[in-house]
């Protein structure tokens, strides 16, 4: 095997392989850091094994345009700032999203305080809003049978998201609640223009759907103990 296809252009199959490497990245910060390598080696490459002043001037202008990327995210998450209520958002289901990143996801939604007896979602109907629920109590029914209660801390609606869209349980709240909503069309919009921001939301309702899932299996246990 001749060697020197490696050996001789090494600083290229370097600039090339950080670039692969780049595009499995799911942080955007680590994606524009590995293009940034990419294009330094693809400059030394150019520049002592070519001599290309073209390709030299293309991948600097390439590490200046992340450079600048890489100033507006430190910018942006230098400039976000959180309520309690969203801290407290942020801390439980949007888990590894930037500040920055997170600020924007926020704006899109909207803040209210709800009265008792709001219907969240129906059963059998696609529900205009994925809610998070600060504080207050909402009762969970499916098939007219009571099934929990979902206290702060929890995503409402995020059934929907999967299968169909269309809501599994009625939700209603039982108390005065807090809540953060976004609309479904933020969302499926959301998914085509941020898909790195769409799949922390994901894996911030998995999460929520297994603290779910857990808590429903020890109530259940716990009733059939008490018989």
């Amino acid at each position: 095997m001749d060697l020197s296809f490696i050996t001789d252009g090494w600083a290229g199959h370097l600039s090339y392989l950080l670039l692969v490497l780049s595009m499995l990245m799911r942080r955007m910060f680590w994606l524009r850091l590995f293009v940034i390598a990419s294009a330094l080696a693809g400059i030394a490459f150019d520049f002592f094994w070519l001599n290309n002043p073209v390709g030299v001037f293309w991948q600097a202008l390439l590490v200046l345009v992340n450079l600048a990327e890489l100033f507006i995210l430190w910018r942006n998450d230098r400039r976000a700032s959180f309520s309690s209520e969203e801290h407290r958002f942020r801390e439980a289901l949007l888990p590894g999203l930037s500040p920055g990143r997170t600020r924007r996801f926020l704006d899109m939604g909207r803040w209210e305080t709800l009265a008792p007896g709001t219907v969240l979602t129906r059963e059998g109907q696609p529900p205009d809003f994925l809610t998070y629920l600060d504080d207050g109590e909402v009762r969970i029914e499916a098939h007219g049978r009571m099934l929990r209660v979902v206290t702060g801390g929890h995503y409402i609606g995020e059934m929907s998201m999967m299968g169909d869209g269309r809501a599994v349980a009625t939700a209603t709240l039982q108390s005065r609640a807090r809540v953060w909503r976004i609309e479904r069309a933020k969302l499926r919009r959301l998914r085509d223009t941020a898909p790195a921001t769409m799949a922390v939301l994901e894996t911030g309702i998995a999460r929520d759907m297994r603290a779910k899932l857990v808590f429903q299996n020890a109530s259940n246990f716990a009733d059939v103990s008490e018989r």
